[in-house]
């Protein structure tokens, strides 16, 4: 059954899939108001017209040259300290330029947390924020 990943089917997986592609919301966001925030495995996201919010916890320690994140005009990558938390396409496009990250306190007011703010380039509300490659 593999490494940490958790138990999840394939035919699971591809109802989910479809589910996002047809505009359902699986992973835990709210659709009542317009897809706006929601979970994904280990990170929590936010939008509006203007940018994406994913926010991932991180250890007390973490400095921001453990993080890689690769800004794609439709992929996103962020890496830190070697480990790969998320990567995948984007449900929209990316204004490259306008997209950052930050290290910050948590929400909860606990730990760190990574910060990805990715600009859009068009003002619209995505279909879905990332789907795993």
């Amino acid at each position: 059954t593999g490494g940490g990943g958790g138990s999840r089917s394939l035919s699971g997986l591809m109802n989910q899939n479809a589910a996002i592609a047809a505009g359902a919301n699986p992973g835990g966001g709210n659709v009542g108001n317009g897809f706006r925030d929601g979970k994904g495995d280990n990170y929590t996201w936010s939008q509006n017209d203007e940018e994406v919010e994913l926010r991932f916890p991180v250890s007390a320690g973490t400095k921001a040259k453990y993080v890689k994140v690769n800004f794609g005009r439709e992929k996103l990558k962020v890496v830190v300290a070697g480990q790969t938390l998320v990567t995948g396409s984007l449900g929209g496009t990316v204004a490259v330029d306008e997209s950052t990250f930050t290290i910050e306190d948590a929400n909860s007011g606990v730990g760190k947390e990574l910060c990805v703010t990715l600009g859009k380039k068009e003002g619209n509300t995505w279909p879905f924020v990332i789907r795993d490659e």
